[in-house]
């Protein structure tokens, strides 16, 4: 099967390294990120072909795409996926001017490039990649995103039809998922029965709201805030153990109270903490 490269042009400028470090995504299968080349890539399924997709930031407004194991006929859906990865379709504007004063430096942070947080090649796969999360270590995450790559995915993330033959006894007994065994067939089957996810996982946003994802049994706040915000709705931030611990040892501070201190940046209050939390990683500078 053929190999193939192309441009992606973006709008806006994004730094792909920052894209990359804006959370834990990259460390589960079947990502892979070569921080001495700066290739990211990614095993897909795309029209009964398995092969790799690849970017590499050529300039501040371009990305390279290169493929392996895919006909001529799939660029552009190559095309599509690599673009959702850094949600190449954002128009960071408003975000820039809703952080305002209460992150400041955040917003020259986006201007530089950051501000997207990295995405799956469909929004099916970042609801199951938020399931396996709660109420587990990063590295139980890790085993069982992996083991769904390796069964019933044959090397690549499984699409919702394959996780609900899988059935419920393997996701338990082979992919170790526990209590969220049912989570996910449920909740897989309700998306597919509502048109809220299509067969190969893309989703609808304007389905896919907060009260909807809440309404599907197993998913709290957390994880639909999580997944809203990976459909770039920022306006809420998602609160877990690590966020709690973050913002008391580093900030001495709770979540009720740094919502409330930044009340003013309202749709990017989730945006502003991401990247607050990036820039301390960093050590970046003050940019503003």
């Amino acid at each position: 099967m053929a190999s193939g490269a192309a441009e992606l042009k973006l709008a806006w400028p994004i730094d792909l390294g920052l894209t990359v470090a804006s959370h834990g995504w990259v460390m589960l299968e079947p990502w892979h990120w070569e921080p001495e080349s700066g290739a990211l890539s990614h095993v897909e399924s795309v029209g009964g072909w398995r092969g790799m997709i690849a970017v590499r930031q050529r300039d501040p407004t371009t990305l390279a795409v290169t493929w392996d194991g895919f006909p001529e006929s799939d660029e552009r859906e190559i095309l599509r996926r690599a673009a959702r990865w850094v949600s190449a379709d954002w128009d960071p504007e408003a975000a820039i001017a809703g952080l305002g004063a209460g992150f400041a430096d955040e917003a020259a942070l986006i201007s530089r490039g950051g501000g997207r947080i990295l995405r799956c090649s469909t929004f099916y796969e970042d609801f199951i990649k938020t399931v396996l999360t709660v109420n587990t270590s990063w590295s139980g995450t890790c085993r069982m995103t992996a083991a769904l790559v390796a069964e019933p995915g044959n090397g690549a993330f499984p699409p919702p039809q394959a996780l609900i033959d899988y059935g419920e006894e393997r996701l338990r007994q082979i992919a170790k998922l526990g209590f969220r065994a049912p989570v996910v067939v449920s909740a897989t089957r309700r998306m597919l029965d509502d048109g809220a996810i299509d067969a190969d996982g893309n989703g609808d946003p304007a389905r896919l709201d907060h009260d909807y994802l809440t309404g599907l049994k197993g998913i709290g706040p957390y994880a639909a805030a999580h997944c809203r915000m990976l459909l770039q709705d920022f306006s809420r931030l998602p609160v877990d153990s690590v966020v709690v611990a973050h913002l008391r040892d580093r900030h001495d501070t709770t979540p009720d109270a740094f919502i409330a201190a930044r009340a003013d940046c309202g749709a990017y209050l989730g945006l502003g903490y991401r990247l607050m939390r990036l820039r301390e990683k960093f050590a970046v500078p003050d940019l503003a």
